[in-house]
């Protein structure tokens, strides 16, 4: 890969390109040593951090030692070893504990804690096999769909070193565009997956609540949900695949049926029935976007696809969101402190002129709505919109100024996924297309209630029709 004024992503076929798919056959064929694959991993970091930021933490002996214990299994076994991920390098959201191992939050007031245990997310990803790169770039807390903090500052665009790679996690996306990791985990809170999955180009999903368990709990609920960011859909329900499956520690996943979702991607093709919502909620991207997107699914069309062009849906709740974000962060930081990131201090210091009976009134007008987006869901096999109303900004910025000329403010100009945070249903970012200046835009396909399966099989199936061709 050659640096360029543009940015990171020239390919060449070093093993830092690889899919996880690709480096399990060449460790099954022994042509290639996992440990071979960590050292171009941390190499390569070791040339682009300095620019992309994507790592605030980098793991580089735990990688190693990672990368020896894989290279022993995988002399010990072929291509039908039981760990999936035995041997992939693989990097997780700053926002993860992670025993031993710094783990900042983007935040002051936790620069430098070191959890004594592991969460359950981090617990399954560092035992699967895999070869832990080390912690990616978030914005405090994950507060806004940009990765900015005052700890190391923003994670940046591999296409455009001066654009944002989107957030929360923009630095998990950044990592994976720009060939630091095969494989990241992010958390989506209100888009925090696939937002900079559709600026960075990659593969975002984020699941139905209760797939992959989330804790220690968030005051924001069932609207957050982690993911996998990947190059490939495949490569995203393989990761998928190891972080999903029940944990008492979470109620909501007692009755989520673990893996099967790479298993999903090989599925025979059919024809899908297709909605595509260019304007959601009564809410316009802005052209170049929409073009895009519309183009993308003209070729779904002219592929076999049954598409319904659909015009009305229900109006946006960004005012439930806000009443759910402002008073969550609040309970965690209360009095907020001059040491917070200035744009969360403004979001906790909103949450005052709402009471405890706004904020039941909000949950409970959060299950009608939730209702409804399945009703407009029901019919089809997936809906499609934009994943993001605008391409990536400039970055260090909290959020774009204007959306198609309109005023933005910290969330509200993310619409386009928020509204499956408020819903709970599974969604993905596709990368889909460029704009005329190089910067990628993302195709969001929707699933119904817990059809994640359906949804990836969906996916995989139309991956390359709606890409770049």
């Amino acid at each position: 890969m050659t640096t360029t004024e543009s940015g990171l992503t020239q390919h060449t076929s070093d093993l830092t390109w690889k899919s996880a798919d690709e480096l399990r056959h060449l460790y099954a064929g022994h042509e290639v040593s996992p440990v071979e694959v960590a050292r171009a991993h941390l190499d390569r970091i070791g040339r682009c951090n300095d620019q992309v930021n994507a790592y605030v933490t980098v793991t580089e002996e735990r990688a190693l030692a990672d990368a020896r214990a894989a290279e022993r299994m995988w002399l010990d076994h072929n291509d039908a070893s039981p760990a999936p991920l035995l041997g992939v390098p693989f990097a997780l959201k700053d926002l993860v504990p992670t025993a031993g191992i710094r783990t900042a939050k983007g935040s002051q007031r936790f620069h430098d804690w070191v959890p004594e245990k592991n969460s359950p997310l981090a617990e399954r990803m560092l035992s699967s096999g895999g070869v832990f790169l080390g912690k990616t770039t978030t914005s405090e807390m994950g507060w806004k769909a940009d990765s900015g903090n005052r700890v190391n500052g923003p994670a940046r665009n591999p296409h455009s070193l001066s654009h944002t790679a989107g957030g929360s996690s923009g630095g998990a996306a950044a990592a994976v565009a720009a060939g630091m990791a095969t494989l990241a985990q992010g958390g989506d809170g209100a888009g925090s997956v696939r937002i900079p999955a559709a600026f960075c180009g990659v593969v975002g999903i984020k699941p139905s609540t209760g797939v992959i368990p989330y804790f220690p709990p968030t005051p924001l609920g069932s609207m957050v949900a982690n993911g996998p960011l990947a190059r490939t859909v495949a490569d995203a329900a393989l990761l998928l695949d190891a972080l999903s499956g029940p944990d008492y520690r979470d109620p909501t996943s007692l009755t989520v049926t673990a893996g099967g979702y790479r298993a999903a991607c090989d599925r025979p093709t059919r024809a899908l029935r297709i909605a595509y919502i260019p304007e959601l909620g009564g809410r316009a991207p802005e052209k170049e976007v929409a073009d895009a997107v519309a183009a993308a699914v003209a070729r779904l069309s002219s592929a076999g696809h049954h598409v319904d062009v659909v015009d009305t849906t229900p109006r946006d709740r960004f005012d439930l969101l806000h009443v759910i974000w402002t008073t969550g962060f609040a309970s965690l930081f209360p009095g907020g402190g001059i040491d917070l990131d200035p744009g969360l201090a403004a979001v906790i210091d909103q949450a005052s002129q709402f009471t405890g009976s706004d904020l039941a009134a909000a949950h409970l007008a959060r299950e009608h709505y939730k209702a409804a987006i399945s009703d407009l869901l029901a019919p089809y096999d997936i809906a499609i919109t934009p994943t993001v109303s605008v391409p990536a900004f400039e970055a260090g910025a909290d959020h774009p100024v204007f959306v198609d000329g309109e005023s933005a403010n910290y969330l509200d100009w993310a619409w386009l996924t928020y509204t499956f945070n408020l819903s709970e249903h599974p969604a993905i970012s596709l990368p889909c297309a460029s704009t005329l200046t190089g910067l990628p835009i993302g195709i969001q396909l929707i699933g119904r209630h817990h059809r994640d399966r359906d949804l990836i099989a969906a996916a995989a199936s139309i991956e390359s029709i709606v890409g770049i061709s």
